[in-house]
């Protein structure tokens, strides 16, 4: 897992701002500040390109702009809910561009049981 989260007003109105530690996993070009990053979404296997933006001076504040908000209009997504990022397993062995999956998932009661299902 790269990162989890619960979203908040900014993720759902703006962009997805995702924890630095996460950039060491997206495989940003030289000198570049931004990079489109194709994601399967965990649940039916569509994928999703959002941009992964940061700050190119100061603190890099990255954050999933561009596409984003779509997921966010197609999933029905909101405050609350969690999204976890993943790097796919890559099934031939090496040598391709990274793969990342994502998942969408709210909060629900179950006979007064609090879990988490996928949206």
């Amino acid at each position: 897992m790269i990162f989890s989260k619960h979203l908040t007003q900014t993720d759902i109105d703006t962009r997805l701002t995702i924890p630095t530690e996460a950039l060491e996993h997206i495989e940003m070009p030289e000198g570049e500040n931004n990079v489109d990053v194709l994601c399967r979404y965990s649940k039916d296997g569509t994928e999703w390109t959002f941009r992964c933006n940061k700050r190119r001076n100061g603190h890099p504040r990255p954050a999933f702009t561009t596409g984003w908000l779509g997921f966010v209009r197609a999933k029905d997504l909101r405050i609350g809910d969690r999204v976890t990022f993943r790097m796919q397993e890559d099934e031939a062995g090496g040598g391709g561009a990274a793969r990342y999956t994502i998942q969408a998932e709210r909060a629900i009661s179950i006979m007064r049981q609090q879990m988490m299902a996928d949206v």
